[in-house]
């Protein structure tokens, strides 16, 4: 994990672009310099909080990673449900989610 200079949040009412360019769901899972960005201090805060002489230990970054992922992967099903709720189709939920749609269908609350 690498040291960044501190997140830099947009000022909305700053922001002048059309509104057909504004991006809307749904989008394909993606990653970037900010999904990177954003992840390393997440895991960076995550680490120090649980292990906090451990910062550039890798078993410290294995287990903030698996426990991310695993709390993630427990969210799925709920946010799936919201988008249904919010009358996403399961082609939509698929493309936001990167997989099929029959996949899809099998990633909401039992």
């Amino acid at each position: 994990m690498t040291g960044h200079p501190p997140i830099d949040f947009y000022d909305i009412d700053a922001i002048s672009i059309p509104i057909d360019q504004v991006p809307a769901p749904p989008a394909p899972p993606r990653v970037d310099d900010e999904s990177r960005l954003l992840l390393d201090r997440l895991l960076t805060a995550l680490t120090d909080l649980r292990f906090p002489l451990s910062r550039y230990d890798a078993a410290a970054h294995l287990h903030t990673l698996a426990s991310l992922q695993a709390d993630i992967h427990a969210r799925i099903p709920a946010v799936v449900a919201d988008a249904r709720d919010q009358d996403y189709s399961w082609n939509q939920i698929a493309t936001s989610l990167g997989i099929s749609p029959a996949a899809a269908r099998r990633r909401r609350l039992p």
